[in-house]
């Protein structure tokens, strides 16, 4: 398991206003993640200009010159200022598109209207958020692609592996059509949407069958399969062993 990488956070805000407030350029000594839930606003990083959209944010590591100039119209947003261990080495990238999912929607709406206070744990949980947070960043970037319509076809997938997914509730979703999307994905990503759901599935399958906390059948059912033959099928392309064979090694070590 990989040890947490936020050793402490300085400052917290998640707010909505009806303009963001000048920040003057100085080189800052943290790290600075900075997300845009509604709205926009513009970012200068060691003089270059980044404009951040809805679910944009952008990553600023120690020894960036910041700069934000003051806002002209109303926008919802959060930021971190933190600090990693020594060892920890967090995404190159500076600006990270359409990257809040759901789920990091869902988390940060905890903290709404909270910044850091000296009871009640907010710093731990809060750096239990970032942490998840940081960690689905770097998920994401292993999956990498810039490709707006492939993020969006990921997110989906993510936020659904527990159905059925098919390219129709895809297209549906997005309002692209199947072929489109069938197409975009597998010219980007290299796989089909299906060989990528189902390795996506297969990955939670496998955890779920070491924590030995459901049946194989239920654990089928839980990740939206229509059989268990099928799942059981998938398992083994993917990890050269069927389901049954997995829990018996697992259980001939613990």
């Amino acid at each position: 398991m990989e040890p947490y990488i936020v050793k402490d956070i300085q400052h917290f805000c998640n707010v909505s206003v009806n303009k963001c407030t000048k920040i003057k350029s100085h080189v800052i000594g943290y790290y600075d993640l900075t997300f845009v839930l509604k709205g926009e606003m513009t970012y200068l990083a060691n003089g270059k200009t980044y404009l951040l959209r809805k679910d944009d944010a952008i990553l600023l590591p120690p020894g960036t010159l910041r700069e934000r100039p003051e806002g002209k119209e109303k926008v919802e947003y959060g930021s971190f200022n933190f600090q990693v261990f020594s060892d920890k080495h967090l995404p190159r990238e500076i600006f990270l598109k359409n990257v809040i999912t759901q789920d990091i929607r869902k988390l940060l709406a905890l903290f709404a209207q909270r910044h850091l206070a000296p009871t009640y744990h907010s710093k731990e949980k809060l750096c239990s958020v970032l942490n998840y947070i940081l960690f689905d960043i770097i998920d994401s970037a292993a999956f990498g692609s810039n490709h707006s319509h492939v993020i969006n076809i990921k997110k989906f997938i993510d936020e659904n592996l527990s159905r059925q997914i098919t390219l129709t509730g895809i297209s549906d979703h997005l309002h692209l059509s199947k072929e489109y999307i069938a197409y975009v994905f597998k010219k980007e990503v290299g796989k089909t949407i299906v060989e990528y759901t189902n390795e996506r599935k297969m990955l939670i399958a496998k955890s779920m069958i070491q924590t030995g906390e459901l049946s194989l059948p239920s654990i089928a059912e839980h990740l939206g399969f229509e059989s268990y033959s099928y799942f059981s099928r998938v398992f083994k392309k993917h990890f050269k062993v069927s389901p049954s064979g997995f829990k018996a090694q697992k259980e001939k070590w613990s």
